[in-house]
């Protein structure tokens, strides 16, 4: 596989999770928003902006710009229209290395962005209208898993998407246990009891939860579920072990020593929080754990970089 099919195909992936990162956060807001006084109300849009680094200029929030800005802004990077649209440049490069169940389903979620006014959804059923996009964000995995060849290409897929999901997930854990970090918006508290009930649902993790501990909603066991199941999907042990798992079927085409360094730092990765326990991060330590956690991250992405992208020797690794 050529080095720019591997760079397409990752960041592909690394954008539509991240547009449904940003969309489950929004409609799980948007849902809960008419039980919230509007003290409580502004906090839980303070953390959601925090959540999604998207920290704006003006405090408080307005509910109908954060909405704005975090769904439709052309000039945020990280807006679902921009991530969705990365992600289709990114496989209109790869066209022929994805199945035309791909391409169709993505150019369609796309247009429908693109066709759709802020105004119109804002105006309408705002929550209805996002969940019909994560819908859709759903449906393209499942093309994905289901049309395409699981060979190196769908490993450079589904690496973009648990590398982004555990820098994404440890954001948002942070802003719930962790001190308040540094970028947050002025006045951002501490949660509330609705507020751990709405990050389960913000993780689709709420049924599964309760499957494990019953519903009772314990912050504890929340950070113990969404940090160190091995089971969830968007627990961050779980998405770790899929990175370890994924860099160790990549082919071995890249220089054996840079491919070495994408095993270790994923090795290592993974044995934090195989071992870890959740008593000694609450104690002390949690900060410091999820900022570790992102920055291990950056560097298994900097090594998957140099071993099987930037290195310039096209065709080097084989289907």
């Amino acid at each position: 596989m050529l080095s720019r099919v591997a760079d397409s195909l990752y960041w592909m992936s690394r954008y539509m999770e991240r547009a449904e990162h940003a969309l489950r956060l929004l409609s799980v807001r948007l849902d809960t928003m008419v039980e919230d006084s509007e003290e409580a109300a502004q906090q839980s849009w303070l953390r959601l902006v925090a959540a999604l680094g998207a920290r704006t200029a003006a405090t408080p929030v307005l509910a109908s710009d954060a909405t704005r800005f975090i769904a439709f802004d052309r000039f945020n990077r990280s807006s679902v229209l921009s991530s969705i649209s990365s992600a289709r440049d990114n496989a209109r490069a790869v066209r022929e290395q994805i199945s035309s169940e791909m391409w169709e389903h993505l150019n369609r979620l796309y247009l429908n962005l693109m066709a759709t006014s802020y105004e119109a959804v804002w105006a309408g059923q705002a929550s209805s209208y996002f969940r019909s996009l994560i819908d859709g964000l759903f449906m393209f995995q499942g093309i994905t898993h289901s049309t395409m060849r699981h060979g190196e290409g769908w490993h450079f897929i589904e690496l973009g998407r648990y590398i982004e999901r555990a820098q994404l997930m440890s954001r948002l854990l942070d802003v719930h246990f962790g001190e308040m970090p540094v970028d947050a918006p002025e006045g951002l508290q501490k949660p509330r009891y609705f507020d751990w009930i709405s990050l389960l649902k913000q993780c689709t993790a709420f049924e599964a939860y309760c499957k494990v501990y019953t519903a009772r909603i314990e912050p504890n066991r929340i950070a113990d579920f969404l940090v160190f199941d091995p089971e969830f999907p968007h627990a961050l042990r779980f998405g770790v072990n899929r990175i370890h798992g994924v860099i160790e079927q990549i082919g071995t085409g890249a220089p054996p020593e840079r491919r070495a360094a994408c095993l270790r730092l994923s090795g290592r990765l993974k044995a934090n929080l195989e071992y870890g326990q959740i008593e000694e991060l609450l104690n002390g330590g949690f900060d410091a754990f999820l900022a570790d956690l992102q920055h291990q991250c950056g560097h298994i992405h900097l090594a998957v970089h140099n071993a099987y992208i930037a290195y310039g020797v096209d065709g080097a690794l084989q289907v």
